[in-house]
């Protein structure tokens, strides 16, 4: 009977004030696993790389398997991956100055992360996937680049095919 009760007062302050904790625990959750992935960024810093994998990976399953298929099929080029896609950068030394975190469902966050990269600004937006009891990287879209990581991959792989 006590747990019941306790149980429906926890209810009603919920649907009365709003409280969403597991939303919010989410939204910090996947800024705490931003600021850590950014923060291997520094000048000489070892960032893990988007293809790394087990208890390092920093990218979703399925964008692994998409990075994998499109490593395969360029045969040992780099293509778009020449670049670091979280950084958009081959070089870096970077200062996070902004992340804002958009929580759509309890699996599913946008991010938009602002930063300097040897003082020159960036942003980058990052679909954010809960895997697994932790937030990783679903897709990464530059401001500078009218497409997303997965488009790119997927472009690279439909032109190699095609010659």
């Amino acid at each position: 009977m006590i747990r019941l009760r306790a149980c429906a007062l926890a209810a009603i302050a919920w649907a009365v004030l709003g409280l969403h904790p597991a939303l919010a625990q989410s939204a910090d959750s996947a800024k705490r696993f931003l600021q850590s992935v950014y923060g291997t960024y520094t000048f000489n810093g070892d960032p893990p790389g988007i293809e790394a994998s087990g208890s390092h990976a920093i990218a979703s399953p399925s964008l692994l398997q998409l990075i994998g298929k499109n490593q395969r099929a360029l045969k040992g080029e780099a293509g778009y991956l020449d670049m670091d896609p979280v950084c958009r950068c081959q070089d870096f030394d970077v200062k996070t100055t902004r992340i804002d975190i958009t929580v759509a469902k309890r699996r599913n966050a946008t991010a938009v992360v602002s930063f300097t990269n040897f003082k020159a600004p960036q942003k980058v937006e990052l679909k954010l996937v809960w895997v697994r009891g932790r937030w990783l990287i679903d897709d990464i879209k530059g401001g500078d680049d009218r497409r997303s990581l997965r488009e790119a991959l997927q472009a690279e792989m439909a032109d190699v095919t095609r010659h």
